[in-house]
């Protein structure tokens, strides 16, 4: 995600300098030569130090941070001690607590901004905003290999130790009735519908509703974050889940402790990369509400495809390039609130409509409908 980004950044005009930063240096090389441009400076370096984090992106306008959620809260801590506007791809809980660093910095982090998190809360807040009261919001977003092959008909475009943290997390987290409940990942495994040849595709309950928790909380009586796959899928993750291969706890084999998931990560996840087969990413957020007394849907759709042209994933043109284009749009000065600031509460007025401007300049296009019925998630 953070070389598509870095590559994204290379080609606007308006951007002078991008610094690349990673631990390995052949990552960095291979960024290069794909790159081929004077803008792009490499600089090899573990995020795991502070002071060489600070150091690094103090001279900049903006960070873009793409790494695993372990290390991205200490990365966020060092670039709020360098005082930099930041966007990270991860969200965690503790982001939100970092909100009277940030502003005594006199900065601004953006936490959760790719595509889901990221765009799928962006898109909810928007069609809350344009309602007087909301009711209901249903997020659905899965990025899938186009053609589904073995195992687990799955294919993945970034960590596939983050994927299985996903599935195991025992706390997912929705709105009912006004209040947060809590349920088991897989949950509520309902039959969904986009365009062909999408048709008939599954949905389970993830823990992804993010900083909705935050800013809907008291505004929405249910709310609820689905990740779309293959039918089947959910039942065998379940069934690796139940066989303890997606556990934590060391386990002892001939005198050695392993960590199941570490393992099942280590010889499945290089089967599961998406390789050179092309993927796509499917995305529905549906809002409904009041305004002027009429119960209205609003309702955002995307399908997007593979670059065929530029050979960069779905996954990466709507999860990188929308952290991007929001560094950019902090550079520019054009997200001025400081503080830890939503995706949903950062894009609002001309930012909202920069972003999805300049995503479908890319191409990356979202579909948007309202309507006075409600409609069926499965068939709409």
């Amino acid at each position: 995600m953070g070389s598509a980004a870095a590559k994204y950044l290379v080609g606007r005009k308006e951007v002078q300098r991008v610094q690349l930063v990673d631990k390995d240096q052949t990552k960095l090389d291979r960024v290069l030569m794909l790159a081929k441009s004077k803008k792009l400076v490499p600089r090899l370096l573990d995020a795991s130090d502070r002071a060489d984090v600070v150091e690094a992106v103090k001279d900049f306008d903006a960070v873009l941070i793409a790494l695993p959620g372990a290390a991205a809260l200490s990365t966020d801590l060092a670039v709020i001690e360098a005082g930099v506007n930041a966007v990270d791809l991860t969200f965690r809980d503790a982001q939100m607590e970092l909100q009277s660093k940030c502003r005594s910095a006199e900065m601004t982090l953006i936490p959760g901004c790719g595509v889901a998190p990221g765009m799928a809360q962006i898109l909810a807040g928007e069609a809350a905003r344009r309602l007087t009261s909301v009711e209901g919001i249903h997020i659905l977003c899965g990025g899938i290999p186009q053609v589904p092959r073995p195992p687990l008909n799955y294919r993945v475009v970034w960590s596939f130790e983050q994927v299985l943290e996903m599935y195991a997390d025992e706390r997912v987290r929705m709105i009912r009735n006004g209040k947060v409940k809590t349920t088991k990942p897989l949950a509520e495994v309902e039959r969904v519908a986009f365009q062909k040849p999408y048709e008939e595709m599954e949905a389970f309950l993830t823990d992804g509703l993010d900083t909705l928790l935050y800013t809907m909380k008291g505004r929405v009586k249910d709310m609820e974050e689905k990740t779309v796959r293959y039918p089947g899928h959910a039942e065998q993750i379940k069934a690796l889940i139940e066989a303890g291969l997606v556990s934590t706890k060391p386990t002892k084999i001939n005198g050695t402790n392993i960590t199941p998931r570490k393992f099942l990560s280590d010889i499945l996840g290089p089967k599961l990369q998406l390789g050179e087969e092309k993927d796509v990413t499917l995305m529905k957020v549906v809002v409904t509400g009041t305004k002027n007394d009429s119960r209205l849907v609003q309702e955002f759709n995307m399908v997007d495809y593979f670059d065929e042209i530029s050979h960069v994933s779905s996954m990466a043109r709507t999860t990188a390039y929308t952290e991007a284009i929001a560094a950019m749009l902090l550079a520019d000065g054009k997200i001025t609130e400081k503080g830890v600031v939503p995706p949903e509460t950062a894009f609002t007025g001309p930012s909202f409509k920069a972003l999805f401007q300049r995503l479908a300049e890319e191409n990356v296009r979202i579909s948007e409908t309202l309507t006075t019925a409600t409609p069926s998630i499965a068939n709409s």
